[in-house]
């Protein structure tokens, strides 16, 4: 018997449309953001270092998709600054994880939730 959770999933990625796609990913980065935030917060030094590049990594994983599946011919503009978006959330994440910076952190969440709200205005204007 398959996975009822996963063939929901599979049958909403069929159905969705791509800047529906592209906003579940940002809340998807929203909520790992959270769990590495939340895990400095309260384990503080005594964190569970393997858990935070583990989520890091999920993070990075996203990034790295949507980065990859900008078309820089038809894109034009957007394209552009989307791709120099997500260079500088990866720097800023490889950065984070280096320096074991908590401010970073919440920086990088407070940049990906700006760009998830715009994506949500474009949802809504049709796009």
């Amino acid at each position: 018997m398959q996975n009822p959770q996963k063939v929901y999933l599979k049958r909403w990625i069929e159905t969705a449309s791509p800047v529906e796609i592209v906003i579940a990913l940002y809340e998807k980065m929203e909520s790992l953001l959270k769990e590495i935030i939340d895990l400095y917060e309260k384990e503080g030094e005594n964190r569970d270092t393997k858990k935070e590049i583990e989520l890091a990594n999920r993070v990075s994983e996203i990034l790295y998709y949507l980065k990859g599946t900008l078309d820089m011919q038809k894109g034009g503009e957007v394209a552009k600054n989307l791709n120099q978006f997500y260079g500088i959330c990866i720097a800023q994440l490889s950065r984070a994880m280096a320096e074991k910076n908590l401010d970073l952190y919440k920086d990088l969440l407070k940049a990906i939730r700006e760009m998830k709200d715009a994506w949500e205005e474009v949802k809504k204007k049709g796009g």
